[in-house]
């Protein structure tokens, strides 16, 4: 398989749980939305029945032609269908060709779109587009590693119903020699360069090494909810979503439901958002801005939320991820609500960022 086609995609199913950002939207519906696209997943899902507009930006042409077909697979399949073409359990991701095809032939898309996401397809022949992605890519390569380190009994953190129960194996049970060798054989900033990164990896400032941050994150994921209901966890383990458990938000009826019946124009912006905000063309009232900021130095870190002020409406919220770094910048004008969210944030799927909320307040 030469890669020719789909080369571009950092992301296909996506590495946030943006039930945070889902469920804020739920309390305070905002009308204009603003996102970091990514693959779809994140964003498209944020739109509800009452909003007017959704901007995604990302700086990959790709990407944003990922969300288009997401979009609608959302507005034209039902969800049965849906979960089908992407290949989300109860389907498989390896399977229904033929019927994968019959869909996307069907699907309203722009010429532009169509002609690249069928290149893809006829390259994969049909199979999936979800495990396609440098970052899924990156975690089958995980799951891997994790199988022949952590040995025959790799998954069993995954097969537990009862909490507690998985707890006290957690804390009793667990083989945690193998499971420390295994962080700080791949969770190690050269390994990530290595894989995904190719030498632009994060700046941490974290005072946490790479491993504690990485080993704390995944003992929140352990003690807090079931394993199984992590989607990143099923991709760590098994480097795919193995039951209806592990099915991220986007995949939800309740999401397909929200977004197949919504009539919120969507525009697509390839621009960074910085840029985008900065003109003030457009104004918002929510925006998830995921942790692009993780990746900004000098003057931009400083500035960028200073920078943004002219697209946001008063009263707009703004959710930040930061990963492995937080970024030093000037807030006048913003409040910090995280607070007010912390059991929102407790429960979140992922657990590798630390997640803080703002307002703007002119």
């Amino acid at each position: 398989m030469t890669q020719k086609y789909f080369s571009g995609l950092n992301y296909t199913l996506g590495n946030e749980d943006t039930s945070v950002e889902i469920e804020l939207i739920k309390k305070i519906l905002p009308k204009k939305i603003f996102s970091i696209c990514g693959s779809g997943g994140r964003s498209i899902p944020l739109m509800h029945k009452g909003a007017l507009d959704l901007t995604l930006s990302d700086l990959s042409q790709e990407q944003l032609y990922l969300a288009e077909l997401r979009l609608s697979t959302y507005r034209e399949l039902t969800h049965s269908d849906f979960l089908l073409f992407w290949g989300y359990f109860p389907y498989s991701d390896d399977n229904n060709q033929s019927r994968r095809r019959e869909l996307f032939t069907s699907l309203k898309l722009s010429s532009p779109a169509y002609t690249f996401l069928s290149q893809v397809f006829h390259e994969i022949q049909f199979n999936s587009l979800l495990y396609l992605g440098k970052w899924e890519s990156t975690f089958a390569v995980f799951a891997k590693v994790c199988r022949v380190i952590m040995g025959s009994e790799y998954d069993r953190i995954m097969r537990f119903d009862n909490l507690e129960d998985q707890i006290y194996y957690y804390q009793h049970s667990f083989p945690m020699k193998r499971w420390k060798a295994l962080i700080h054989l791949l969770g190690n900033k050269a390994m990530f360069n290595a894989l995904l990164y190719k030498g632009d990896f994060i700046k941490k400032n974290s005072p946490l090494s790479h491993f504690d941050y990485y080993f704390n994150a995944y003992n929140r994921l352990f003690t807090t909810d079931l394993a199984q209901k992590s989607f990143f966890l099923h991709l760590c383990f098994y480097g795919k979503i193995k039951s209806l458990h592990g099915v991220p938000v986007e995949a939800s009826e309740e999401s397909h439901g929200r977004v197949h019946v919504s009539k919120t124009d969507v525009h697509y912006v390839k621009e960074d958002f910085v840029t985008h905000l900065n003109r003030g063309l457009n104004q918002y009232d929510f925006l998830s801005l995921s942790d692009v900021p993780s990746y900004f130095g000098g003057d931009l870190e400083r500035d960028f939320m200073q920078k943004i002020k002219p697209g946001l409406l008063p009263g707009a919220i703004i959710v930040l991820r930061n990963y492995l770094r937080s970024p030093e910048s000037n807030l006048e004008g913003f409040i910090d609500i995280t607070e007010s969210h912390t059991k929102l944030l407790e429960f979140e799927k992922v657990q590798m960022y630390e997640i803080k909320v703002y307002k703007f307040n002119p």
